[in-house]
Order: C-alpha cells, then sequence, then structure tokens
C-alpha cells in the first residue's frame, strides 16, 4: 500500500494480519525465474566474536531495518521461520506500508541471517537475505536481494525503483555497522 499518508499502527497491524495465509510471492520460493534481476551488497562492520555476537543481536532485533527508519511490526516480533511483518517506510515522499514472511533462518557458530520473501500487494516481488558472518577475525553484513517490480507503479519507475533498493540496502548496512560499534 503506498500512500501520501503515514498508516497507524492499527492500520499497520491489520494490514500485516490479513496477510499470515498469504502465499510469498518472492522469487526463490519457486526456484529463479526470468525477469528478476539479483543484488548483493557487502560491508566489513566489525572484528572478533564479540562484534560478531552484537551484531548477530542487532539482527535479531530488527536493527538493520529500525536504524535505517523502516519500521517493523509488530514491535518484538522474532527472526523465526514463517513469521509475518509489517514494514513501513517513507519513499520519495509517500508512505509505503508492506508484509513479508521469513522464510528460512541461519543459526550457525559463524553466520546468522535470515530470508524473507514479499507478500501480495508489496511494491516489490522478490526475497531479501540479511546475514552477518565472522571470516577469520572480521564481521561481514551481506544483503542479497532477488527483486521484480510487483505494482506497475514500480514497474514504472524502473531505474528509481532500482536505486531505491541499493539506498535501502546501504541504509541497512549502515545501520548495522552502528549497532555493531554501539554508537546507537
Amino acid at each position: 500500500m503506498i500512500s501520501i499518508r503515514r498508516p497507524t499502527d492499527d492500520e499497520a497491524a491489520v494490514y500485516r494480519l490479513a496477510r499470515l495465509d498469504a502465499q510469498p510471492t518472492g522469487a526463490l520460493v519457486a526456484g529463479p525465474r526470468p525477469g528478476f534481476r539479483h543484488e548483493r551488497f557487502t560491508r566489513h562492520i566489525g572484528v572478533g566474536v564479540e562484534d560478531f555476537e552484537r551484531a548477530r543481536l542487532g539482527l535479531q532485533q530488527w536493527a538493520a531495518h529500525r536504524g535505517s527508519e523502516v519500521e517493523v511490526g509488530p514491535v518484538g516480533v522474532e527472526v523465526e521461520v514463517g513469521e509475518t511483518v509489517a514494514i513501513v517506510t517513507r519513499q520519495l515522499g509517500l508512505w509505503v506500508l508492506a508484509a513479508c514472511r521469513v522464510t528460512s533462518v541461519v543459526d550457525e557458530p559463524t553466520a546468522f541471517g535470515f530470508t524473507y520473501s514479499t507478500l501480495p500487494d508489496h511494491p516489490e516481488c522478490g526475497d531479501e537475505s540479511f546475514v552477518v558472518r565472522l571470516v577469520s577475525d572480521d564481521v561481514i553484513f551481506e544483503i542479497e536481494a532477488t527483486s521484480r517490480p510487483g505494482i506497475p507503479l514500480v514497474r514504472l519507475a524502473g531505474p528509481v525503483a532500482r536505486q531505491l533498493q541499493k539506498r535501502a540496502a546501504n541504509g541497512y548496512l549502515d545501520a548495522l555497522a552502528r549497532w555493531t560499534a554501539g554508537t546507537v
């Protein structure tokens, strides 16, 4: 849903509840499909086990999203397979309310993260993964997105939509780097 007015918390909750039984529209759900673009964003965000554990906690608490001004609801929602979240963000002066479902979680000694898939009415159709890894002594944050426009307005936006996705990914990278460094 795209609007000139910010959705209320109640509207976001109702929107999310209406999509609890919806099937994900992501590209990875049925295997890679033609027409989807793939992008990868990576950043070094820390050093050592302590930074890795802090980054892991940040992803568990949606710090990459919230720190880049993307609201995730409901408040306190866990990162676990099957969880549906409502996302509220502002893009180009418009408010966007969308829903995604966590479709996988990586929880290993040197890697933590999750993938979520878009649900019907999301401006994009696709999947996005957020993973932190401890590689040697470096903490690396990786974001992978596989998507295509999900609604006509985004299809018309073309290159602008791709720039917005890159800006969002950089916002997530910056936010988790700040969280890991303890500067938030």
